[in-house]
């Protein structure tokens, strides 16, 4: 790393500090039924899936391979310019691993499938989008390659620079560039999988998905593609180059041009003039010889639908988690708050210990500032969430909550820790304490509510990737107030969502939550339950919708008239019955969340004044850097004794151009929370393929050691594609 060094004011947690506030017992929160029901903690509908209980979780393909083919999990999620919200699978087919997880997960994954959900009639509707697993294969494969064909793209180094800290280190000293992976010329069924790609919504409502998994494994000794009976092997996932656009007109997928860099778990978030940044990722996961992810970033222009790389010296290289939480604050920079996926992804970042300090990116000079040390310092698997923004939009405060702390090996136990991060337009950087959690988490996700508050939800009581089906999953979700610096328990959901799940804010001011898609317990094979009180180690494809309080607090403001579009500093006018009683209107980005973090979520205050009875004249965010351009809700709030009451969004476009066209209202004023759905019971869909695999695995032990020149004649150029 060389971020240049940035000595800036901010308040200092001293470790002993920190540690009393791990060490004291959460306070306990209020019931979760809360002694005026609904009023207080909210209300959950029943669980719905695809199809319904009537329609099982998984089938057999119809292409008679074999497989199971199962409903896909909300595992990342966008809110569509019309209200509906599109969504994609995790670890497709993973069902099919017939032993264990290194030497069977890779060949026998799949393209994650995709969905559109639709509750504007307020009965769940599903669509598939064309082509449902985003049509685009890993770029970096030639025609007849096998992975020995090329030793060094195998080995993962020496590579290039920018693919990470070994590359960067080769590149200086004059060696010559290598490519840093060698797919292999196999199955084109999982060649190129959304899952482990970020995804964010474009100016003009166009879905950016970049990066993603290529699964095969290498070295493949044995493989059913190839006639083999059996999948034997290492596994490896390589992060990819590709990127696609989904068309939230037609439903359909295209390609966008192809970054520099194989990206696996990257982090994509919007600059204050529409372009899209994405840094970090790794190239190669299971034999990551690099010692760092990705050092460089890229940004892609939505009007080219190109990526261009950011390179100006050394100082434009960084290193980053995976999934690093990033956000575009108010002096025009992107800041990392020391937060993200330590594991990255197994220990093997030479220089993790930099994940601990904040840093900011400067778009206009490329190249990274550090700021200080973070509080605690790393987080790992923590949501990070910008609290609602004042006018003049010149200081922003990040809520982070949950997770576990430092790099690997770092802490199993998730912890209830909760920090706030003041940042300002003068570069200045604050750190201090706030409430702890009720409940300690890793893995929430974080949605920002029209009356400020903040809904934790989701997650496990351990960091599940370190050992899988150990976990516990949390199931009350909690409330924090920036008022009083605390947080409060609300009503339970149904299913466990402890990894792999996404939660969003749909236009009606609920909040959907979906997925759940863990990894194979300890690693060894087919998922398969733990039993009580561990969370379920199957897929969950169902949703449920939480109503909060706020709905309950009497009827709900209304807009009747509001511009489709709204230029930077224009003054619009908005038209309400409840004029007189409107406490404040705010703005709020609409969701795109991608294992639990959504980079691009923000809400903004406005400055507004009662021009009539009915009406309201509202002043715009001053410009891109307060309101990245895009769709935004816009909602007005009631005044209540209890808090606000807010009414049901109209979706607007803020950007540098007004119209004044009517703006959209997806859900109805009296919409109700969904219902006509239901779904399977929590099940363990893999526990007649996990005992096939028991008996399966016996002959490849013995078959491994004398499939050498057989499997290899299979596996020469023009075999299979």
């Amino acid at each position: 790393m060389s971020p240049r060094i940035r000595n800036l004011p901010w308040r200092r947690l001293a470790p002993v500090g920190v540690a009393a506030a791990l060490l004291i017992p959460a306070a306990p929160g209020a019931s979760a039924a809360g002694p005026d029901g609904a009023g207080v903690s909210g209300r959950w509908t029943a669980p719905f899936e695809e199809g319904g209980a009537g329609v099982p979780r998984c089938a057999p393909a119809e292409d008679g391979s074999g497989f199971i083919v199962c409903k896909p999990t909300a595992q990342a999620a966008a809110l569509l310019p019309d209200g509906r919200v599109f969504y994609y699978n995790g670890l497709e087919s993973w069902e099919n691993a017939r032993h264990s997880t290194f030497t069977s997960a890779a060949p026998s994954s799949r393209d994650s499938q995709s969905r559109i959900l639709d509750l504007r009639s307020g009965t769940p509707q599903f669509t598939i989008p064309t082509p449902s697993g985003g049509g685009q294969p890993n770029p970096n494969i030639r025609e007849g390659q096998r992975s020995p064909d090329d030793a060094t793209g195998v080995a993962g180094i020496p590579g290039r620079p920018g693919d990470g800290l070994v590359g960067s280190t080769w590149g200086s000293l004059g060696g010559p560039a290598h490519d840093p992976t060698a797919p292999p010329d196999d199955t084109a069924a999982n060649d190129g999988d959304m899952f482990c790609a970020d995804l964010i919504a474009l100016p003009d409502g166009r879905i950016l998905i970049a990066g993603g998994t290529d699964w095969y494994n290498e070295p493949a000794l044995l493989d059913r593609g190839d006639g083999d009976p059996v999948d034997a092997g290492v596994g490896e996932l390589e992060g990819l180059r590709s990127s696609r656009i989904l068309d939230p007109i037609t439903d359909t997928f295209s390609a966008a041009g192809s970054m520099k860099y194989g990206r696996w778990y990257p982090t994509l978030v919007e600059l204050g003039d529409g372009k899209v940044l994405v840094a970090s990722g790794v190239t190669k996961l299971i034999k990551d010889t690099q010692g760092s992810q990705v050092r460089r970033t890229e940004t892609f222009d939505p009007a080219t639908n190109r990526w261009t790389e950011n390179y100006t010296g050394p100082a434009s290289e960084n290193t980053l988690p995976l999934v690093a939480r990033l956000v575009l604050t108010p002096n025009g920079k992107v800041f990392y708050p020391g937060v993200g996926q330590m594991w990255g992804p197994f220990g093997q970042s030479l220089d993790e210990a930099l994940f601990g300090l904040q840093q900011f990116f400067d778009p206009a000079t490329k190249q990274w500032e550090a700021v200080g040390p973070a509080p605690a310092g790393a987080r790992s698997g923590a949501s990070v969430v910008p609290l609602l923004m004042a006018p003049p939009y010149d200081t922003m405060n990040l809520l982070t909550f949950g997770g576990t702390l430092g790099p690997p090996p770092g802490g199993y136990l998730a912890l209830p820790l909760s920090t706030l991060t003041t940042i300002g337009a003068d570069d200045r950087v604050a750190n201090e304490l706030t409430g702890n959690l009720n409940h300690p988490r890793w893995y929430p996700s974080g949605v920002l509510l029209p009356d400020g508050t903040v809904f934790g939800v989701g997650g496990a009581d351990k960091d599940e990737v370190i050992d899988p089906g150990t976990e516990i999953a949390v199931k009350v979700p909690e409330l924090y107030d920036p008022a009083t610096g605390q947080w409060r328990e609300v009503a339970a959901h149904t299913r466990d969502r402890t990894y792999h799940n996404s939660a969003l804010l749909l236009p009606d001011m609920r909040v959907l939550l979906g997925g759940h898609s863990p990894l194979a317990s300890h690693y060894a094979g087919p998922n398969h339950d733990q039993g009580p009180p561990f969370a379920n180690n199957d897929k969950d494809p169902s949703f449920e919708v939480w109503s909060p309080p706020y709905l309950f607090r009497g009827e709900r403001p209304r807009i009747t008239a509001a511009p489709a579009g709204l230029a930077y500093g224009e003054r619009i006018t908005l038209h309400t019955p409840d004029a007189a009683d409107i406490a404040s209107v705010v703005l709020l980005r609409t969701p795109s969340p991608q294992h639990v973090m959504d980079p691009d979520q923000r809400g903004l205050s406005l400055t507004f004044t009662r021009t009539g009875g009915d009406s309201l004249e509202v002043v715009a965010p001053p410009d891109g850097i307060a309101a990245p351009p895009g769709n935004y809700y816009l909602v007005i709030n009631k005044g209540h004794p209890d808090g606000p009451v807010p009414s049901v969004a109209r979706i607007v476009n803020v950007s540098t151009g007004s119209d004044p066209a009517e703006a959209p209202q997806p859900f109805p004023d009296d919409a109700a929370a969904p219902t006509g759905g239901s779904a399977t019971p929590d099940q363990d869909t893999s526990t007649a393929g996990g005992a096939r695999s028991t008996l399966a695995a016996l002959p490849a032990l013995a078959l491994v050691a004398t499939a050498g020149a057989d499997s290899q004649r299979r596996r020469r150029k023009g075999d299979r594609r």
